[in-house]
């Protein structure tokens, strides 16, 4: 019999305003799984000693230039605790990457195994390889899985299986250049494949259109340029034919964010400043 499976979108994280698009406020869009008696993250947002300390453990460029909402409520930890969850409940925290924004809360849950692409861990151990990361993020994680390339493949894209409950049939999907080992997570979702992009791409009215300008984000903050190009036509094809099989998000789409809390009937209450 299978596991009672709950699946909810959150912030846990607010940023903002994206430059030369029409999103005023950033998400950072998270998924909380319950399946059984496990709970499992797809990103952490920024982590309570980011929010608690910014300036030590972000830095003031980084708070300035993306415009940091500075609140510890909005962290993955004060949000499960909200909830009734534990943090040793959290047995699993599936990270599309390791910047801070991404994968900040990871140290808020130590008995949780972290799942990431082994050239994001490898990069990560670089340190001249992307100035976002912080060393403090990945320093107290005794619970590590890593995964290389393999021969699987999900709608004609690479794909690697993780080992979590089979209701999710969850899998990274390599999408490599924001950071080297980037990777978006596919996952069933109402009887459909959905896939969180990550920051494959940043806005879904700007980055899928025909030719597409390079936002200032994304270049700033590309660690391979033209596997970043690559990717996001990877994920123009799949959404051209495969749309009506599978869902997609990225990271910091608020539109996007919105239509998958408030326009499914379930909205985050610290949507606090609502709209794009």
């Amino acid at each position: 019999m299978s596991a009672t499976v709950s699946i909810e979108h959150v912030t846990l994280g607010l940023m903002g305003p994206l430059a030369h698009t029409p999103t005023r406020t950033m998400s950072v869009h998270c998924v909380i799984f319950q399946v059984g008696d496990r709970v499992i993250l797809l990103d952490t947002g920024f982590g309570t000693r980011e929010m608690l300390e910014p300036n030590r453990f972000l830095g003031a460029e980084t708070l300035l230039s993306l415009s940091v909402v500075v609140d510890v409520r909005l962290t993955a930890l004060r949000r499960l605790k909200a909830k009734g969850i534990r943090p040793e409940q959290v047995t699993d925290i599936v990270l599309t990457h390791l910047d801070a924004d991404h994968a900040g809360g990871v140290h808020d849950f130590p008995n949780a195994t972290v799942h990431v692409s082994k050239e994001e861990l490898d990069a990560y151990g670089d340190p001249k390889s992307r100035g976002s990361y912080h060393p403090h993020q990945m320093a107290d994680v005794s619970k590590l899985k890593t995964y290389g390339p393999t021969d699987e493949q999900w709608f004609g894209l690479s794909a690697r299986s993780l080992p979590l409950p089979s209701e999710l049939d969850a899998k990274l999907i390599p999408l490599p250049g924001h950071s080297k080992g980037h990777c978006g997570v596919a996952y069933r979702e109402g009887g459909k494949w959905t896939l969180h992009a990550g920051d494959a791409y940043f806005d879904t009215r700007i980055n899928f259109l025909d030719h597409p300008p390079g936002l200032p984000i994304e270049i700033a903050m590309q660690a391979l340029p033209s596997e970043r190009v690559a990717s996001l036509g990877k994920l123009k094809n799949l959404r051209s034919r495969h749309g009506s099989e599978v869902s997609m998000f990225c990271a910091h789409d608020h539109q996007e964010y919105v239509s998958w809390t408030d326009g499914r009937g379930r909205p985050d209450p610290v949507n606090v400043f609502g709209g794009a």
